[in-house]
C-alpha cells in the first residue's frame, strides 16, 4: 500500500532590494563559432586552473562580478591573451559577447555587431 504525502502550501515569497542597493552582475559568453571539423579550443577564465574545451558550435558563459577578467585561449597551436572585461573599457555594459574564430577573437555587446579584438599568435601567449 502507498503511503500519501500533503505537500505544505508554500506562500510566495516577496523580496525587493532597498531602493539605493546597486545591484550589478556581469554576464559574459563565449562562443566557438569555428567550422565542425576544427579542434576544441581550450579557455582558461580569469585564471581558473581547469580549462573549458569548447568544440565548434558550443558556448561557455559565466555570471560574475564587475571586476576585470582575464582569459587564455589555445587552439591549434595558436594562443590569445587578453582581458575579456575590462570595466574602464566596457562602460556600463553588463553583457560581454566574444565570438571564436579561426582568424582571430571579436567582441560585441548585442551579439550581432562584431568588432575583431585579438588575432591567434602563434604558441606565444
Amino acid at each position: 500500500m502507498g503511503s500519501s504525502y500533503a505537500y505544505p502550501t508554500l506562500k510566495s515569497i516577496h523580496f525587493e532590494p532597498h531602493s539605493d542597493a546597486d545591484i550589478n552582475i556581469l554576464f559574459i559568453s563565449f562562443y566557438n563559432g569555428m567550422a565542425p571539423n576544427n579542434p576544441n579550443v581550450n579557455l582558461f577564465y580569469n585564471n581558473q586552473q581547469d580549462g573549458v574545451y569548447l568544440s565548434p558550435g558550443k558556448a561557455f558563459s559565466k555570471l560574475d562580478n564587475l571586476e576585470r577578467k582575464s582569459v587564455v585561449m589555445y587552439w591549434n597551436g595558436n594562443c590569445a591573451s587578453f582581458l575579456a572585461y575590462d570595466p574602464s573599457a566596457e562602460g556600463n555594459h553588463q553583457k560581454i559577447y566574444w565570438l571564436i574564430k579561426e582568424d582571430g577573437i571579436y567582441h560585441s555587446w548585442d551579439n550581432s555587431s562584431w568588432e575583431k579584438r585579438k588575432s591567434w599568435t602563434f604558441n606565444k601567449c
